[in-house]
């Protein structure tokens, strides 16, 4: 038995086993990514407080000798077990290391893979189904919102993709799904672009925001960023269904049938949830970056096909 497996057993630490499966729900519970297990992170503390640990578990360390330098280095027995459990699931790729993460994101973190994010919600008993709509972060899925928050801004765009055909239901698909409503919700920090509605569910797993195209699906419409809003339940419905547009400077405009509606129509309680938008005039929460804003060819498609205007 090494120096390093006899203090794991002397101080009575969880297996590796163990601390792998503890992982995968931690990162699950994280939205896919949990940062590198240095001092003071509270990752490391969250994990420990997950298996009871005690102040001297917690605190152990071990001790590796350099002969050669003639000095002693020390590390924290709980870190260590932390990394040879986060490794052996990199070896299995269940989630990717920090050196390739960073590459990616430009961040140092371990991050669930596809593979991993499947095991993780066997281990929390999630429906495998609730993958598709989670926003968990996977590799692969960053890799698609990576290509389109980096794409260049088209001067001419057409959000219509002429020849797109009728998309299959395979797993490419379903990534680049997760990538473009990934993609869009992050850009618009999780933010409704029309009320400011910012909220996540009490698990922390999922948000109240959607990702909406502005011109359809049904109109073969492109899952391109410039083709997009992040929009809560009810101005995703009402966007859709035209009851409100947006103006080329990013103002919303709202369907003169609204003067017809019954009084009681279209309120919250005491909330005017169409005819606020009219009342105030109101422009849309953007992203920071002005490359990641609606195309206005995409808007002026929707205020041309699918605005409820005066002449319809």
């Amino acid at each position: 038995m090494s120096y390093e497996s006899k203090m794991f057993e002397q101080f009575d630490m969880p297996t590796r086993e163990e601390v792998e499966q503890v992982l995968l729900r931690a990162l699950l519970r994280h939205g896919g990514i949990i940062k590198e297990f240095g001092s003071g992170e509270e990752i490391v503390d969250e994990i420990a407080n997950d298996f009871g640990l005690n102040a001297h578990q917690r605190n152990a360390f071990l001790e590796t000798v350099y002969r050669k330098e003639n000095r002693v280095k020390k590390s924290l027995l709980w870190h260590r077990l932390l990394f040879r459990a986060a490794d052996s699931l990199a070896k299995r790729k269940l989630v990717s290391r920090p050196t390739q993460t960073l590459k990616l994101t430009n961040k140092k973190e371990w991050m669930l893979t596809e593979k991993g994010f499947d095991e993780a919600l066997y281990l929390s008993r999630i429906p495998a189904a609730s993958k598709n709509f989670l926003p968990t972060k996977s590799y692969e899925v960053q890799k698609v919102v990576k290509k389109l928050i980096e794409s260049q801004r088209p001067e001419n765009y057409n959000p219509i993709d002429e020849g797109k055909k009728e998309i299959k239901a395979t797993r490419k698909a379903a990534i680049r799904t997760r990538g473009f409503r990934q993609a869009v919700v992050e850009a618009y920090s999780f933010r409704c672009a029309i009320c400011g509605m910012k909220i996540n569910s009490p698990d922390s797993l999922t948000w109240e925001v959607e990702a909406a195209h502005i011109v359809p699906h049904g109109f073969r419409g492109r899952d391109d960023i410039w083709n997009a809003l992040a929009l809560c339940h009810l101005h995703h419905w009402a966007f859709d269904v035209g009851w409100f547009t947006l103006r080329d400077d990013y103002t919303a405009t709202v369907s003169a049938k609204v003067h017809s509606l019954p009084s009681d129509f279209g309120k919250c309680g005491d909330y005017e949830f169409i005819r606020e938008i009219a009342s105030n005039n109101t422009r849309m929460f953007l992203p920071s970056r002005s490359e990641l804003h609606p195309h206005h060819n995409a808007l002026r498609w929707h205020r041309q096909n699918i605005f409820h205007g005066d002449n319809r």
